[in-house]
């Protein structure tokens, strides 16, 4: 083979060697992403940006104290949701108790967004007309969804009570 062949075969052989080591890690970093439902809510954190840094400060600390709120209805939430399509694999299904179930758990769920929706309400209040009008306009800009919708993509009800990935309403 000549020296020029050879160059050739080398560089080849980089670039099929690069191509799988590329997804070979890309597998790798997907596999480590956790799984389940986004961090606590960073399109409603993300809100108070246009805020004042002394009222950013205040609408981080508000939002954190609602997401700590909510938090327990949605866990008990998703553990019910779970439970319920677990629940269509075993034995004779009972689609009553598994529509109860998935019931409780939208139930849950809307007490947790509503929990929120107070948070936002209550802390937008205290503000001045113009901080207010400002933070009001990143919220209607804000695409909503119905609640259970998604996870893994982060459209899911994030655990600060938001809502991700669907249509205005």
């Amino acid at each position: 083979m000549s020296r020029r062949g050879l160059w050739i075969a080398l560089i080849v052989s980089l670039a099929v060697n690069l191509f799988v080591l590329g997804g070979l890690a890309g597998v790798a970093l997907r596999g480590l992403r956790p799984h389940g439902p986004p961090p606590p809510g960073p399109r409603l954190a993300a809100a108070g940006t246009v805020l004042s840094e002394q009222q950013r400060e205040a609408w981080r600390t508000a939002i954190r104290q609602g997401a700590e709120t909510s938090r327990p209805k949605l866990e008990q939430a998703r553990a019910l949701r779970r439970g319920a399509w677990r629940n269509l694999a075993t034995g004779p299904v009972d689609a009553n108790a598994t529509l109860a179930a998935l019931d409780r758990s939208r139930a849950l769920e809307l007490q947790a967004r509503s929990e929120m929706d107070r948070t936002v309400v209550g802390f937008a209040a205290t503000l001045p007309e113009s901080e207010r009008r400002k933070l009001a306009e990143v919220l209607s800009r804000q695409r909503r969804h119905p609640p259970g919708e998604g996870s893994r993509d982060g459209r899911g009800p994030a655990p600060d009570g938001s809502d991700r990935g669907a249509p205005d309403r």
